[in-house]
């Protein structure tokens, strides 16, 4: 049971901590009742009942959570706010609206509480304009309110930060003067309902958000609804009574592509032109029959840009909207065009990429066809359930794959797994450097990199075939680079390796299971026991290599270097012995394989002949150059030989690999816009956090399948192929809705 406290204790307000202090990484939870919490965090919480104006002590709240409670503030309503560590909510389950990561209080202006905050949250440095500064004390209610309003993803204040990184808002305070820094929680809602936006935000906080005209003065919580407009559902054009295959089907997200046409000097106001033109049609009581004409027309627009060559003196350029209705393509727009309307230089508009929450999409400097590159991701990427919904969306492609993995005896679940556990198998290192235990590994190396490669060419075959679409580079990450040339369909039978793979003794036995090549690189007799693991850690490896020099872990290895982060492989006890010596904290990832280390290099001739294997007679055209990081130079698709391929995959699985360098290569030849193509998007947030750090900051990484958000209707599907059009990649739009080639089966 929760235990209540009486009255908080008067503490004299400090000044602000050291810049330099670690981000609080505190979680805020609402919830409705406690008895729907784990047994463990009821038991631990610390209930602190307040009257609705009472103003909480923030700098003692979060001290106390930094010692280590966990607390549940009660409003007269019962809601409960609780307050608790990220790392605790995660084992309760717990869904956060928000994570405070910064707290800056003291005798200081506001401006400088609001840097010294953004410092400590380890965050760029945000303009005004992406600040609420609020005037009343931070009261628990209204702060409920901006949660409610933040986890809706619809305020315009959530386009601070970059694109890979939660977005962020900031709250400042003058009395006392406080500055917040809160990053996106896992917690997700749909669109803004009229509770959702706190009456504490002034006109030009919301003028972003809602019609002006429904601004006065003071603010009704209740009054103001997400986009304060009333208009006809757009999914009503797949509301026919036969169920209809393609992307944007009834309940899902629809795409809605704007085209125009402008000169650099004239692309701002274009833009938002476009824009206005969108809501003013959108806004009206249009028939179903007449919205489809509408969308039609801007489908072939789109397509015919793509072939044709702009009027002198100008390009060019895609807007895209994603919305599941009339009302939420509107909020969109709203969002798009509060931000160009932000825009004072055109000086800002050559990097510029404007993305919402929601996948909706602006980019003023578009990359084009010639720097798309495929990345295909290793392995660990597999989820329960994963790219289910594609057999409904693409039934031609997902029976094709089908009839091709039946040819060559496999099942489709062994590619596409679906009784996959949903518990995580990552464990996070505390400070003390401790690890709770954590479930075995459903799934063994061969298992896991036999779904990497049947996710990979699922999608590729659906991106190809169904939209067209023509890289022009290709990466793998790790056993990606065998994905990749399957996927591709480099190798004739792509799914006669499945096979094979999940029989040989390399992965289950020497570099995984057993761990023979191991036991023979440490010379260890078959009664030695053989404790081994890998850790993700967010540090630089130049701080990591001199530690490598000390025999007390001559057993751990960097396996692969990742720009802001890494990876260590080998003992687990010394792995953890090192880690805690860095004073950093480690994730555990819980499996059992030796790529990337000397283990590996043992077992080179063999990986050689594993993958030597016959190549396609007719090879689907264009091939895109393929990118290896077991070769310093290209593989061109005219010049392939299957030796060449083998000797490449097993130099990359046998040595240490460093994205970082195999990313340098790939921007080198050309690549600046990777698209990851296979299950969840863990390797395009690598590639996007290394961008303008250690890569290039022209360089664009996204996925189009997301494990905890798209996954059920292609969401994160569409909001990549919203970004290639917003990049002017070609692609046929066809298979975004097959419906509309039937006019006369739309309902009027």
């Amino acid at each position: 049971m929760s235990k209540a406290i009486g009255p908080m204790p008067h503490i004299e307000v400090k000044p602000a901590e050291s810049a330099a202090e670690k981000p609080l990484r505190l979680a805020l939870c609402l919830v409705e009742e406690e008895q729907s919490l784990a047994p463990k965090l009821r038991a631990a919480l610390r209930t602190i009942a307040f009257d609705s104006n009472q103003v909480p002590d923030w700098p003692w709240l979060v001290a106390e959570v930094k010692a280590g409670a966990s607390l549940s503030l009660v409003l007269p309503s019962k809601q409960r706010l609780l307050l608790l560590s990220a790392v605790d909510a995660a084992q309760a389950r717990l869904h956060p609206q928000a994570l405070l990561q910064a707290l800056s209080h003291g005798a200081h202006k506001p401006q400088q509480l609001l840097k010294q905050a953004w410092q400590q949250a380890k965050r760029p440095e945000m303009e005004e304009r992406d600040t609420l500064f609020l005037e009343q004390p931070l009261e628990l209610e209204p702060l409920c309110l901006q949660l409610e309003a933040f986890a809706k993803r619809r305020l315009s204040q959530k386009m601070a930060g970059l694109p890979f990184q939660g977005k962020s808002l900031a709250l400042v305070f003058s009395s006392p003067a406080m500055a917040l820094i809160l990053s996106q929680g896992t917690a997700l809602s749909g669109s803004c309902d009229k509770t959702a936006l706190s009456s504490s935000c002034d006109e030009k906080a919301l003028s972003d958000s809602c019609d002006e005209t429904a601004l006065s003065g003071s603010y009704d919580k209740t009054a103001l609804s997400d986009s304060c407009v009333s208009s006809f559902c757009v999914s009503g054009l797949a509301s026919g009574k036969e169920s209809t295959s393609g992307l944007c089907t009834q309940g899902a997200p629809w795409l809605l592509p704007l085209t125009l046409i402008a000169s650099p000097k004239t692309l701002l106001s274009e833009a938002q032109t476009a824009l206005q033109q969108a809501q003013s049609r959108l806004s009206q009581s249009m028939s179903t029959h007449a919205l489809a004409h509408w969308l039609t027309d801007e489908l072939k627009t789109l397509e015919q840009s793509f072939s044709d060559t702009a009027p002198e003196g100008g390009e060019y350029y895609s807007l895209v909207l994603i919305g599941k209705d009339a009302t939420e393509l509107i909020a969109e727009s709203e969002l798009l065009l509060g931000q160009l309307q932000k825009i004072t230089s055109l000086a800002e508009l050559p990097e510029l990429e404007l993305i919402t929450p929601n996948g909706s999409v602006f980019c003023a400097k578009p990359l084009g066809p010639a720097r798309l590159c495929f990345v295909y991701p290793g392995v660990g990427t597999a989820y329960h359930g994963m790219l289910g919904a594609l057999k409904q969306a693409f039934p031609k492609s997902y029976a094709d794959f089908e009839a091709a993995a039946t040819a060559e005896n496999v099942a489709l679940s062994t590619l596409l797994p679906t009784a996959l556990s949903d518990a995580s198998n990552e464990t996070a290192l505390s400070d003390k450097g401790e690890a709770a235990p954590s479930p075995a590994p459903t799934m063994t190396l061969a298992e896991q990199a036999v779904a990497g490669v049947g996710a990979s060419v699922l999608l590729t075959q659906i991106l190809r075939r169904e939209f067209k679409l023509r890289p022009a580079f290709a990466i793998g990450y790790s056993m990606g680079e065998a994905a990749m040339f399957a996927a591709n369909g480099v190798w004739d039978k792509p799914f006669a390796l499945v096979k094979p793979t999940l029989e040989s003794r390399i992965f289950s036995e020497q570099i995984s299971g057993a761990l023979t090549a191991v036991r023979q690189e440490w010379q260890l007799d078959a009664r030695d026991a053989i404790g081994w693991n890998s850790f993700l850690l967010r540090i630089d490896t130049g701080s990591i290599t001199p530690l490598l020099q000390n025999p007390a872990y001559s057993r751990v290895y960097l396996a692969i270097r990742q720009g802001p982060s890494c990876v260590l492989a080998g003992d687990e006890a010394q792995c953890r012995a090192l880690i805690k010596a860095l004073g950093k904290r480690g994730v555990a990832a819980n499996r059992v394989t030796a790529m990337h280390t000397p283990a590996a290099l043992r077992v080179k001739p063999e990986l050689t002949a594993f993958y030597n294997r016959p190549l396609s007679g007719e090879l689907e055209q264009p091939q895109p150059i393929y990118i290896s990081a077991g070769s310093e130079q290209p593989l061109k698709p005219a010049r392939l030989e299957r030796k060449q391929i083998a000797e490449t995959i097993a130099t990359c699985f046998s040595q240490p690999l460093d994205v970082e360098s195999l990313l340098q290569r790939a921007r080198k030849h050309g690549a600046q816009l990777f698209l990851e193509v296979g299950a969840d998007s863990q390797t395009s947030s690598i590639i996007q956090a290394m961008a303008g750090k250690q890569l290039s900051s022209d360089i664009k990484a996204f996925g189009c399948d997301r494990k905890h958000s798209g996954a059920a209707d292609n969401k994160a599907l569409l909001k990549a192929l919203a970004r290639l059009i917003s990049h002017r990649v070609p692609l046929a739009t066809a298979a975004l809705y097959p419906q509309l080639a039937r006019p006369d089966n739309l309902v009027t």
